[in-house]
């Protein structure tokens, strides 16, 4: 049975399915391959920003979802494709069910953290716009005001911890998926120079893997710095400068615009994802 998966892009949505992906012939493949190559590069923060931040997070998340998209559509033409050759050495059939078994457990465990990481960065952006809401209905931070000032220590703290756990949630996809291609260039070191569609195929997938976890570094990294300016900014704050406080709520305000850009980016991704079957 034929599956649809949908692949956001910026000029609207396309699909593959496995039925066609069945049918391509070999000497398609490299033109593939040159598609693999072209995938848009991720912005890396370079300053403690979190504006920037939120714009390379809106831009990384997008690409983190449409290249797990890609790599998830050679997955299952690989599937395909294996079950269609024959091979006639043992060696060959290590191979094959050595390859089915990495891409299956690629299936079992990438697009679903994929998707949870799309899930984090909507809401670290619902709670950004939450405390965007509450400075600006507070207004102003006159001196003295310690019922102000602990509010935002508190907001500042609740978001830098948010940001330092989905830190942590993308550098776990970082290193599985360095697990994973490890596992298949040594996989494809151990075919040889054996040429079939399974292998050209796993080839393609490889180059799939390691554009996403090009891509998951720059998220990841995107986490670091957001992170990284909300715990200095909290580190300040406790120093209980009324100056410093004023203008650290006009900050997080003022950043508050970068944050709902990507939270639409977010919000487009998890519903492209929901209607696709991924919930």
């Amino acid at each position: 049975m034929a599956r649809e998966h949908t692949v956001p892009g910026p000029h609207g949505p396309g699909t593959v399915t496995d039925s066609e992906d069945a049918r391509t012939p070999a000497s398609r493949l490299p033109d593939v391959r040159a598609e693999v190559e072209g995938t848009p590069s991720v912005p890396s923060p370079t300053t403690a920003d979190t504006s920037y931040a939120a714009g390379a997070l809106g831009t990384g998340i997008e690409v983190l979802f449409t290249t797990s998209e890609r790599a998830l559509q050679w997955a299952w033409r690989v599937l395909q494709l294996a079950r269609g050759v024959v091979e006639a050495t043992p060696r060959g059939d290590a191979f094959i069910r050595e390859a089915r078994a990495s891409v299956v457990d690629f299936l079992d465990h990438i697009p679903p953290h994929v998707r949870r990481s799309v899930e984090e960065v909507l809401v670290f952006c619902n709670l950004w716009q939450a405390v965007g809401v509450r400075l600006r209905r507070r207004g102003g931070f006159p001196a003295g005001d310690d019922a102000a000032w602990r509010q935002l220590c508190e907001d500042v703290e609740l978001l830098q911890r948010a940001a330092q756990a989905r830190l942590g949630t993308a550098a776990a996809l970082e290193q599985g998926l360095l697990k994973d291609l490890g596992h298949l260039r040594a996989l494809a070191l151990s075919c040889g120079d054996s040429a079939n569609e399974v292998t050209v195929g796993m080839e393609v997938f490889t180059r799939c893997i390691a554009e996403l976890m090009a891509v998951a570094s720059a998220v990841r990294r995107a986490w670091e710095a957001a992170a990284h300016e909300l715990a200095e900014s909290a580190a300040w704050l406790r120093a209980g400068d009324p100056a410093f406080s004023a203008w650290l709520a006009e900050h997080l305000v003022a950043a508050e615009p970068a944050w709902e850009r990507t939270q639409k980016v977010a919000r487009w991704l998890h519903d492209v994802g929901a209607f696709a079957g991924q919930p």
